[in-house]
């Protein structure tokens, strides 16, 4: 039970701290862009949204606000010490794994995608993705930035943190990705960063590296911004039906969904006989010498 309440105050603390920091990133850039800063700033929602000043920049404050709040919620996480980002972290994992996981995590994509598009879920933010693609520091903060930030704060020291103190890993793996994928709070999102969790939460206990799961989740963001700056907020199978007949479609999502997955599954088998077995207790692999911000004690 203490176990219980003591994960459950961690997940807390890093969904609350960064919830905050998103709403405090968000006032400081209606101050930079307004100039003034009005009492009742949070009184009317709605009254701030249609303020002509902010409407008129809405893409480039949701970009500020994304990029200084994930950059500030990595110093939180590291200051605290819930996740501490050693070097060792990002480089020991060798070449083939590495190799692997990020193969995995490129056939898992559209298998995912394809599972999601027979959903009937809502996408409600795409087209805000589609906007913040169009800024350079939102590309970057989608396709980077927050990847990293992710990873470290749903794998690293979310998923990390219940892996020490569960009995079974798959436990703490599928926990973290429901943590991930709620977060999220799109319909859409919610189910494919919840499956997308797991892949990189299991990707990250054999491994015991965050640069394997940091490499794939920026090459799945960076997929979906390149995708979006090609074809903009437009529905894929919308734009399918518009040169193929509704049968042909049905197919070619059948065979992508059950040739990538295959794969998936083949390259998931290759990946976990590639790697030794799994240390008890589970803990994140570590090299010789000196961290970039700590020493190596207790690694």
């Amino acid at each position: 039970m203490n176990n219980f309440l003591r994960t459950a105050g961690v997940i807390a603390l890093l969904l609350v701290v960064y919830s905050l920091l998103q709403a405090m990133a968000g006032y400081l850039v209606y101050y930079i862009i307004n100039g003034s800063l009005s009492p009742g700033i949070f009184s009317n929602v709605d009254a701030l949204i249609e303020n002509p000043v902010i409407k008129a920049h809405k893409i480039d404050a949701m970009a500020i606000g994304m990029f200084i709040s994930a950059a500030a919620m990595l110093l939180f996480i590291h200051v605290t010490k819930l996740f501490r980002l050693r070097k060792s972290l990002f480089t020991s994992i060798a070449f083939r794994p590495l190799l692997l996981s990020t193969a995995l995590v490129f056939t898992v994509i559209p298998t995912f995608n394809v599972l999601v598009q027979w959903l009937p879920l809502e996408d409600l933010l795409e087209n805000e993705f589609d906007g913040l693609t169009h800024t350079v520091m939102g590309a970057f903060t989608i396709s980077v930035l927050a990847p990293l930030l992710e990873e470290v704060m749903f794998r690293g020291a979310i998923q990390g943190y219940m892996m020490r103190r569960m009995r079974s890993p798959w436990a703490a793996i599928i926990a973290a990705a429901l943590v991930f994928g709620i977060f999220h709070m799109n319909p859409v999102q919610v189910v494919y960063a919840t499956l997308l969790g797991v892949v990189f939460g299991w990707i990250y206990y054999r491994t015991g590296s965050l640069m394997s799961v940091i490499v794939g989740h920026v090459l799945n963001n960076t997929i979906a911004t390149i995708m979006m700056l090609l074809l903009g907020p437009t529905d894929e199978k919308e734009l399918l039906n518009e040169y193929m007949p509704s049968e042909a479609v049905i197919a070619s999502e059948i065979f992508t969904f059950m040739f990538f997955g295959a794969l998936s599954v083949y390259l998931a088998v290759k990946l976990h006989r590639s790697l030794p077995p799994v240390p008890v207790p589970w803990h994140e692999s570590c090299e010789t010498g000196r961290d970039l911000f700590f020493d190596n004690t207790g690694c």
